[in-house]
């Protein structure tokens, strides 16, 4: 069974998802869309396919809690037609800096706690890719058929990928993740039933003290943990040396905010990350449909 899951859904990271050709005439001109990082990007990418040209704003890389934009920025931002960004809280630069021109994607959210990483419930994901589309057919109704024919597309990826979760993590040998990051994971480990145990807070920015070091390498070292997680913009020299004190292996997730230009170059979505997340937790956290 996950052999065969796991090829249906190709995660294969030197293969980039197909995108069908489009012909600009003047009767279909391309609109162009400006999104503020990779977050509202995958899923402009799914929303709006073959209906704009999609520029992200954050450069690969760059934290986007952050992000500190140049004034060509918001000329660049005020060249494309519509400009998405996830949420005040979590880009509270793109609302500034877009003098109120710029559309959230976080209203009507169905999981709403608090926590900026809205994302990483695929209820919040589907309603954030609604979002967009009906931002962009209120000024192009003509584009509306288009538009929800994407949308329910990749809803119907959202709900295969939640079946997926429940049942691969639904028996495992422990339900304690221990992450070398931050609290990004924190909504898919609820989601799920697990207990999510990260090293810093809400960015990346906060460095963990020497107190939350020992404290984390005590825990893992007292369970007995077999793997801990982190996450790509971690400097990985943190999470070797709880490995090295702790005897215990290394496993990445993918909290999608962050990506690497050679991700980016992929193309890289939202659904092959959502799928390498399950594979790594299947695997470290014992699950039996991992095996």
């Amino acid at each position: 069974m996950c052999a065969a899951v796991f090829a249906f859904y190709n995660i294969n990271r030197d293969k980039k998802p197909f995108v069908s050709p489009v012909i600009e005439t003047e009767q279909t001109p391309m609109m162009s869309v400006a999104v503020s990082s990779y977050v509202p990007y995958t899923i402009a990418k799914e929303t709006l396919n073959n209906v704009a040209k999609i520029t992200m704003v954050i450069p690969p890389g760059t934290e986007p809690h952050s992000f500190e934009p140049l004034p060509k920025t918001v000329i660049d931002i005020h060249q494309n037609e519509f400009f998405f960004y996830t949420s005040d809280r979590m880009e509270p630069w793109a609302k500034k800096m877009s003098n109120d021109a710029g559309l959230a994607l976080d209203s009507n959210m169905p999981s709403a706690d608090g926590d900026p990483h809205i994302w990483m419930d695929f209820n919040n994901a589907s309603a954030m890719a609604q979002n967009m589309a009906m931002y962009v057919a209120q000024k192009y109704p003509q584009k509306e058929q288009e538009l929800l024919k994407n949308v329910a597309g990749f809803q119907h990826e959202l709900t295969m990928l939640d079946r997926l979760y429940g049942k691969m993590l639904a028996q495992c040998k422990t339900r304690d993740i221990y992450h070398i990051g931050h609290i990004a994971f924190k909504r898919m480990a609820q989601n799920y039933n697990f207990n999510f145990k990260p090293l810093v807070g809400a960015t990346l920015d906060q460095e963990p003290s020497a107190k939350d070091m020992a404290e984390m390498i005590k825990q893992i070292k007292d369970n007995n943990v077999e793997y801990i997680f982190t996450e790509q913009a971690v400097n990985p020299a943190l999470s070797q040396t709880i490995a090295n004190e702790t005897g215990a292996k290394i496993l990445l997730l993918y909290s999608i905010e962050h990506i690497t230009k050679e991700d980016f170059d992929k193309g890289v979505s939202y659904r092959q990350l959502m799928m390498a997340n399950l594979q790594n937790l299947s695997e470290g956290l014992g699950c039996a449909e991992a095996n």
